[in-house]
């Protein structure tokens, strides 16, 4: 007869116990053993080299570049946004500021940087994202009108927009450009587009505003005593109606700034300025556009300007950021452990130029890491999921050099 210890139904409850002991501790080494892969790979790598960027010098290969590109990992620090007078400030030969913002409203803050009426605050008010209504910006515009005050109107500094998402900036200076030529056809014009705005963005009847644009762009472009601005935004108005209908809007947004930046840098040869800035989150200007399915405005640019294509991306350790949408904003902190910190030890705002980096780093940088990513509306639960804030990418492919920021600030709201 079976002792107790040993009885048939004893044996089979001590199985699944087994069997749950076994996957308890399975799982913990599964998951240990992640966390310390993931602790190894993303621990400081590299050997220090990187400089301070307010020191650093840039090399001619991108100072010489037809367009350089300035990255920004996330919309909300006030690092990024710093960054941009600093790297103008370096290069004097540069005659024109691309901005990811909307083509009207940056030309309403272009006008107060050749000269015109109002304050920096005045203008930064002016753009058409909220995020961009910071004090960061207003000292951008600030510093931007001081270098126009000494040079001539030839050689001024102008800022241009090179996305299409806002309606009223651009119907405004497009309709004041018609009224110079054909005031009772602006008039005419304007009553078709009523209702159609930036608050309410339907526009009603789709071809009744479709046909008003198109009479409006070929007077416009047809005309020798229209300013170009009054062209470019009617353009802009029919290139909102293209994203609208659009069935892939990422895409199909990235070929009309990379077509609005193409006319931009055709239009400054026209007035003898080789060199152009461009200043947008990185995801939209890496070469390699690692963080969408399409090709993004730099692959684009990439391909038409080849190495004359230079891009600067930026990456963080620790941020404090803000963020929000159009109603509020709100602060989110972010870490991300990049293995890339090892080349910048020892600086605040650091800068590396890929081509100069010793062979270690170099190795560092020809592998796939994660970078730093935040877009506007991001929220906290994001900020602790790496595949949510970070983008996987190869930096030597995607970058020409690179700044990291060991703790990053807020930016600070316009008052």
């Amino acid at each position: 007869m079976p002792t107790p210890s040993t009885t048939p139904s004893t044996a089979r409850l001590r199985t699944p116990v087994k069997v749950l002991l076994i996957t308890v501790l399975a799982t913990v080494i599964v998951i240990g053993g992640a966390i310390g892969w993931t602790s190894w790979t993303r621990r400081p790598q590299g050997e220090p080299q990187a400089t301070e960027f307010a020191g650093a010098e840039i090399a001619p290969r991108l100072s010489n570049a037809t367009v350089l590109a300035l990255g920004e990992a996330t919309h909300g620090n006030h690092e990024f946004q710093q960054l941009r007078l600093q790297l103008v400030g370096k290069l004097p030969s540069f005659g024109a500021i691309v901005l990811e913002e909307d083509y009207g409203s940056v030309a309403r803050a272009n006008a107060y940087l050749q000269g015109g009426p109002g304050t920096a605050q005045d203008a930064t008010r002016s753009f058409g994202f909220v995020l961009n209504h910071t004090e960061e910006m207003a000292h951008l515009l600030e510093g931007i009108r001081r270098i126009n005050d000494r040079r001539t109107p030839d050689r001024r500094i102008r800022l241009v927009g090179m996305d299409v998402q806002r309606i009223d900036a651009n119907k405004q200076l497009a309709l004041d450009g018609m009224r110079t030529i054909d005031p009772a056809l602006a008039t005419e014009i304007g009553r078709k587009l009523h209702g159609w705005n930036d608050v309410t963005t339907d526009p009603g009847d789709p071809r009744r505003v479709d046909e008003a644009l198109d009479v409006l762009a070929d007077r416009l472009s047809t005309s020798d005593d229209v300013a170009r601005d009054a062209r470019n935004a009617a353009t802009a108005l029919q290139q909102n109606r293209q994203l609208d209908r659009a069935g892939d809007y990422a895409a199909t947004r990235a070929r009309i700034m990379a077509e609005n930046l193409r006319r931009t840098v055709s239009e400054e040869a026209a007035r003898g300025n080789d060199h152009t800035l461009l200043f947008a989150h990185d995801g939209h200007l890496d070469k390699t556009s690692a963080a969408y399915a399409h090709p993004d405005l730099g692959a684009l640019a990439a391909r038409r300007w080849g190495d004359r294509y230079r891009v600067i991306g930026t990456d963080l350790h620790e941020s404090r950021l803000r963020t929000g949408d159009r109603e509020r904003r709100w602060e989110v902190r972010l870490t991300n452990r990049s293995p890339l910190r090892g080349m910048f030890a020892g600086t605040r705002i650091g800068y590396l130029d890929v081509a100069a980096a010793t062979p270690a780093n170099r190795r560092l940088l020809d592998r796939r890491v994660r970078m730093a990513s935040a877009g506007e509306s991001f929220h906290q639960w994001q900020a602790w999921v790496p595949w949510l804030n970070s983008v996987s990418m190869i930096p030597s492919r995607s970058y020409d050099a690179l700044i990291m920021v060991d703790r990053a600030t807020p930016v600070t709201p316009l008052r």
